[in-house]
């Protein structure tokens, strides 16, 4: 049978392995109409059917030598020299492209490995260019690489690619996603003078042009474009472009926008993001390769299950937002195995009961962080919101009430058997069926969560109306200052800290151990002095009842109290040293909350509307507790007691040789824990792949606030929880806004605060800098002097404690932590929400 070595685009079949990636790409787009130059391939048979003719030995030192200087077999010669023609009386010149087998794959892109010949015009030119392209891929670098990526040399062959040539007056690469930061909402575009290569061997410095793929804003930034390349009569010539040319964009705004149109279209095509070349003659824009952005695509190794919690390509078509309130930093993948599904499942039975205006809440993974999305409810809205209306009604009395029967009647026990199922003598199959059990007991449990905290939502939302209808205010979150100085069990927790603290003051030796030591050696002191012996009772006492809260929130990695008492004792150090004392401050702020609430009332004319904020109030004022509250018990204590019966299941999986530390279970998603459970296997490998990717979603700076094109009604409804969305257009190189959440004004040094172990970096009068803050925080608010935060609204914990502690703050800045510095000196306003940097 006679083999055709050569294919026009228009004949390949998309399944042809034999004409390579780059070749497959290409033939995707221009089967889409997508404005690609004609070609043809030739296919990877040629190159074997080249070395067999020529004798040549694979192992051979001079093989590149060997094959660049070998003769073309007469049938592929015809064959060639027939396309070459062909092609030609289309176009002046052609460009000689490798595509290999591996080129332009995920995850081994093979960029600027192989060779690419431009502006060839002759026969004789062309086929000496197919043997230089065969050659290359037998140069040592190559091999390297192909070895490096696992790919098995002999396996991979060269097929070539034959365009005509783009006589390109301007050209360049597109980004489908922002490469620098990740950003999944713009475009990048590199572009300059002259033909593409200037820029892909890096030979200038392009205009840089970062496009958003909904409004089509464009940001520039102007490029040197040094040199650009240009075709001769045979072969390209590099030459200076001219001082205008330098001084001004090499692209129009219309030309921008419609590369970025093409290049949505492209990126919708293939799934995943792209990088793609193109050129520009006549005013016509050409593509003229794609292939997939390495470093951003979707891994396929993903299972169903961790497919189902991970945010696709496809997802990011819709509103989905950053949840860094809740969610402050990378999450583990056990952790968010367990909470992603819960909060799916829990919100879609909590809104059903609770008639609210939405079904569900889902939430997905993007490089280790979660986002969120707000299902809303379809059916009949009147109907639905009256119902929702009347039950919010009948329930504010007792929400408080509500909340603690739940917690004694399902959280409690259900801790209970967690901890006897922690002191059992595990074996895999028990493993995986109190696993089981747990992972049911997270969907239960944000099924209750919501249906504690919704109600407070909605009933807080009521009283701030009532008091902007009173006061003929824009705002009603005036109210939120009023509903201080009740005792939660974070405030709570801080009182028995101050009340240890207050006990070692009434000791001398044990005050001179807690003054002299420095912390990392504080908890081995005290446990060799026999004179802190009752102390540390205390101290044990303490932890059995506070200690179930992680130093990481929202996550299992993070120690426990319980596991390292040294948290809470760093903690009462500080206290002893500022000499706090937690119970003056509180009735202060008791005292100070019933002032200003006589003096509201004293100031509205007695109505009907001031009775019914009235009774709100009392209702809402009782119902504050449960921020903290629900959090104490639910939030902190569930995931403080899963983690301790992880670790045991950890430890039996180090028995098993799974892996080598207990801890290392955190970096298992669920299905592969349970599969573990039933046959195990060595992880060590996959589990330090995956450390290395957390602590690298850690350091991920830039992450997109949201994906998708949002309605101003969500922005606005997210705000109130999660802090403006993007960075507000008022910020200056001195000052900062944000959202008032915490009245006053205050003026000093910053330390900025990123983890529980940086707590002890803050000093007396500090202006405490941080992305968020959660309970276990809330021991720093009597130390600091103001807070600022990057998320947050005005129902945050941030907002809350530090209206607790009457200390000014600032919220949901977004940029707090990027803009400011430990030494910088601030007046934190938080009356209007302004931060004013003094530095000189």
């Amino acid at each position: 049978m006679f083999l055709m070595y050569s294919l026009s685009f228009q004949k390949v079949d998309e399944a042809n392995e034999r004409v390579g990636a780059k070749a497959l790409n290409l033939i995707k787009m221009k089967r889409k109409n997508l404005p690609i130059p004609d070609g043809f391939v030739i296919q990877t048979e040629a190159l074997k059917r080249y070395i067999e003719w020529n004798g040549i030995n694979r192992q051979t030192d001079n093989i590149h030598e060997r094959i660049f200087h070998g003769e073309i077999p007469m049938e592929i010669e015809r064959d060639l020299i027939e396309a070459f023609q062909t092609l030609k009386s289309s176009y002046t010149s052609v460009a000689v492209r490798s595509s290999s087998g591996a080129e332009d794959l995920e995850g081994a892109s093979f960029a600027g490995q192989y060779e690419t010949y431009l502006n060839v015009k002759s026969i004789e030119g062309f086929l000496s260019k197919v043997k230089a392209c065969w050659a290359s891929f037998f140069t040592e670098r190559v091999e390297q690489y192909t070895q490096n990526m696992y790919a098995d040399f002999d396996e991979i062959s060269m097929a070539v690619v034959v365009q005509g040539l783009i006589q390109s007056e301007v050209s360049g690469v597109i980004f489908s996603q922002n490469p620098v930061t990740h950003n999944t909402k713009e475009v990048m575009i590199n572009a300059s003078y002259g033909l593409g290569e200037a820029i892909v061997s890096g030979l200038v410095t392009p205009d840089v042009y970062l496009v958003n793929k909904q409004t089509f804003k464009i940001e520039k930034e102007i490029g040197l474009k040094e040199v650009k390349i240009i075709p001769l009569a045979e072969g390209v010539e590099e030459i200076e472009t001219t001082e205008d040319e330098q001084q001004r964009f090499c692209l129009t705004d219309e030309k921008i926008i419609e590369l970025a149109e093409i290049t949505k279209e492209v990126e919708a095509l293939y799934q995943h993001p792209v990088d793609i070349e193109f050129g520009i003659q006549d005013n016509q824009v050409y593509l003229l390769q794609a292939r997939a952005i390495t470093t951003l695509t979707e891994t396929k190794e993903l299972t169903s299950f961790q497919k189902d919690i991970s945010l696709s390509f496809e997802n990011m078509e819709e509103f989905w937002i950053l949840n860094d309130t809740s969610f402050s930093h990378a999450v583990s993948p056990l952790y968010a195995s367990f909470i992603i599904p819960a909060f799916s499942e829990g919100t879609a039975a909590s809104f059903k009961k609770l008639k609210f205006m939405f079904n569900r809440l889902h939430l997905k993974l993007y490089k280790g962080h979660i986002y969120t999305k707000t299902e809303h409810f379809k059916g009949d809205s009147n109907k639905r919101f009256q119902a929702n209306k009347e039950l919010m009604e009948s329930i504010y009395p007792i929400l408080t009430k509500r909340m603690n029967q739940m917690i004694m009647e399902q959280f409690l026990p259900y801790y209970n058997k967690l901890d006897s199922f922690t002191g059992e003598n595990l074996n895999l199959q028990r493993g995986k069926e109190i696993l089981q059990s747990l992972t049911d007991f997270y969907k239960t449990a944000y099924d209750l969560h919501f249906d504690i905290v919704m109600p407070q939502m909605s009933l807080n939302t009521k009283v701030e109306e009532c008091c902007k209808n009173l006061t003929n205010k824009k705002s009603g979150h005036d109210v939120y200052e009023l509903l201080t100085g009740k005792m939660n069990k974070s405030l709570e927790t801080d009182q028995q800290l101050s009340r240890l603290a207050l006990t070692v003051k009434d000791d001398a030796e044990l005050t001179k151990i807690f003054e002299e030591e420095c912390t990392e050696t504080l908890l081995k002191k005290l446990e060799e002095n026999k004179a802190a012996k009752s102390f540390m009772a205390e101290v044990d006492t303490f932890l059995k009842q506070y200690g179930y809260r992680n130093v990481v929130s929202h996550d299992f990695v993070g120690e426990t109290w319980l596991e390292n008492p040294l948290h809470p004792l760093s903690i009462i150090q500080g206290y002893v040293n500022d000499g706090y004392n937690f119970d003056e401050n509180f009735q202060q702020t008791v005292k100070k909350r019933e002032q200003n609430y006589n003096e509201f009332l004293e100031q509205i004319a007695d109505s009907e509307h001031k009775e019914e904020f009235k009774k709100y109030y009392q209702w809402a004022l009782d119902a504050s507790v449960i921020r903290d509250d629900h959090h104490f018990y639910i939030d902190a204590m569930l995931d403080a007691k899963a983690r301790l019966f992880l670790l045991k299941l950890g430890d039996l999986l180090v028995h098993h040789h799974v892996f080598l530390v207990k801890e290392d279970i955190f970096f298992l998603y669920l299905d592969e824990l349970e599969s573990l459970l039933e046959n195990p296997a060595d992880m060590t490998k996959l589990i330090e792949k995956r450390k290395k990717e957390h602590a690298e979603h850690e350091q991920t700076s830039n992450l997109p606030r949201y994906f998708g094109v949002p309605e101003p009604a969500q922005l606005k409804e997210a705000e109130k929880y999660m802090g403006a969305i993007e960075e507000d257009d008022a910020n200056s190189e001195h000052s900062i806004k944000g959202l008032a959440s915490s009245s006053g004004t205050y003026t000093g040094k910053v330390k900025v605060i990123s983890n529980t172990k940086e707590f002890s970096k803050l000093e007396k009068g500090d202006v405490l800098v941080c992305k968020t803050t959660t309970p276990l925080w809330t021991t720093l608010f009597q130390t600091a002097g103001a807070v600022i935060t990057d998320a947050g609204g005005i129902l945050s914990h941030s907002a809350i404690i530090a209206r607790e502690y009457e200390i000014p703050a600032v919220v949901g800045t977004k940029i707090s932590t990027d803009k400011l510095k430990d030494g910088d000196m601030v007046m934190v306003d938080g009356t209007n929400g302004i931060v004013t940097l003094l530095n000189e």
